[in-house]
């Protein structure tokens, strides 16, 4: 004969079985949240502690904020492979492994684009980026040199109708540069007169050989050109001849150049965090390619202008115009 419960005991036996069942969706939601928090870590590697790397980073954990990204750590290699290597290490055996690594200036882009194949990757802070191989189906990077248009741009509104521009490179480190500024400078109707040099010591005769058919020079990052003594020589000369010079770097400006269009550090970070935002909302992308500086900054040696004779009002009303001394 079928057992027969009370109605009090059967209604008690549903609630059971809703509250279990109940217990089993939270905690399974919980799992999946937790799961995804750990997916959006984001861990920063620095090359090591300069300004220009604090900026961007600081930048990135502003653009971080409210975005549902945690940093759970900042590494230093201080310059140094070897510290590089025992840092790739304690990430390799740490758990969980990040959703994302930020890496900050040259030794750390190039250490973890080896190391953490199967990681999305963002780079920002390398010169000159394409020297280093910085590409693969992980990595994100955005580029820290201002599109040559932009900078012809600029360099227009200082030379007026001047159109002699003179470059000094070595064909082995940046010859695509050139190749690229060749087919731009035309676009401006600038003459790019072009001195190729294979190492530092030619740098100084190059010069020289130009200096007196150019308005104005041009540096673009290029290792054999940019070195301290090499600078030095540059410096001297052109301020002999009374001749601009232009870059991509605020610190030559800061060491005598007239003028830089750079990227700006601060919103480079804010737009990696950007950049990290997608690659952890969408697991399919591994990859945004290399993106050009959201925005740029121009810096004026003031100083430089006056002993020269350059007149800067063309650009001192552009936006984000630092003027250097201060």
């Amino acid at each position: 004969m079928t057992q027969k419960y009370p109605e009090p005991y059967r209604y008690q036996n549903f609630t059971v079985v809703y509250w279990c069942l109940l217990v089993f969706l939270f905690t399974g939601s919980l799992f999946i949240s937790c799961a995804g928090a750990a997916e959006n870590e984001v861990i920063i590697i620095r090359s090591q502690q300069i300004s220009a790397y604090n900026e961007a980073i600081k930048g990135f954990e502003e653009g971080c904020k409210g975005k549902n990204i945690s940093i759970t750590a900042i590494y230093d290699l201080h310059g140094d492979t070897e510290e590089g290597k025992r840092v790739i290490q304690k990430i390799s055996t740490g758990s969980p492994r990040p959703g994302v690594i930020l890496a900050v200036g040259v030794l750390a882009a190039t250490l973890v684009k080896d190391q953490f194949p199967d990681i999305p990757i963002i780079f920002c802070m390398v010169i000159n980026h394409e020297r280093f191989n910085l590409h693969g189906a992980n990595i994100t990077g955005i580029s820290s040199e201002a599109s040559l248009t932009d900078q012809f741009a600029i360099l227009k509104e200082l030379l007026g109708a001047r159109k002699n521009v003179g470059v000094i490179y070595d064909p082995m480190k940046t010859e695509r540069i050139i190749r690229e500024a060749s087919a731009t400078a035309k676009e401006f109707d600038f003459n790019l007169v072009k001195a190729e040099v294979l190492s530092e010591k030619e740098v100084t005769p190059a010069l020289k050989k130009m200096v007196n058919a150019i308005d104005a020079l041009w540096m673009i990052p290029d290792s054999t050109v940019i070195t301290k003594s090499a600078l030095s020589v540059i410096s001297k000369i052109t301020l002999e001849h009374r001749l601009p010079v232009f870059c991509t770097s605020d610190a030559l400006v800061k060491a005598g150049a007239l003028v830089s269009v750079s990227p700006n550090y601060k919103y480079t970070g804010l737009q990696a965090a950007q950049l990290a935002q997608k690659l952890l909302s969408d697991p399919t992308t591994t990859s945004l390619g290399i993106k050009q500086p959201d925005k740029l900054k121009l810096t004026l040696n003031t100083k430089t202008a006056e002993m020269i004779g350059m007149n800067l009002s063309a650009v001192r009303s552009f936006p984000n115009v630092v003027l250097y001394p201060q």
